[in-house]
């Protein structure tokens, strides 16, 4: 899959993300990112005044290189996680895929939706859910 362009660049953004992702927290930049929590050294680096800052932004964060040899020089900070998922939800959606996919929370696992089987078994389910959800709503006004 790294040999598909668009791919290699979302993939890209886990670097800057899940591994060395900052955010702000209350106008403070905090950083989350498993690389920078698991470095000191980094992380001291990483919230010193030394890199460079840039704000969030999925197309610039896709092509940005990356050092895996000693420190960043550049780190994406995110307004805030609801910030991240919305930039990251938009840039997802415009990545050309011949597919969609859905997060079964029962299963917790991400299906692909391939097939117009696979399709109509998840809008069956989402209408069992929906009759479900329905009748729960109805229980509670007429009580």
């Amino acid at each position: 899959m790294l040999a598909d362009k668009e791919f290699a660049q979302f993939s890209q953004l886990y670097w800057f993300t899940v591994e060395f992702g900052l955010c702000k927290q209350n106008g403070t930049v905090k950083a989350y990112g498993a690389g920078l929590l698991s470095s000191y050294g980094e992380l001291v680096y990483a919230l010193s005044n030394e890199p460079e800052y840039k704000p969030f932004n999925p197309e610039e964060t896709a092509v940005q290189p990356y050092q895996d040899q000693t420190y960043q020089p550049v780190y994406f900070v995110s307004e805030s996680f609801e910030d991240a998922k919305i930039k990251m939800r938009r840039y997802s959606a415009a990545i050309k895929r011949p597919f969609a996919v859905r997060y079964d929370p029962f299963t917790c696992s991400v299906e692909v939706l391939d097939q117009p089987s696979k399709i109509q078994n998840a809008l069956s389910q989402m209408r069992e859910d929906l009759k479900t959800l329905h009748g729960a709503l109805e229980k509670l006004g007429s009580s």
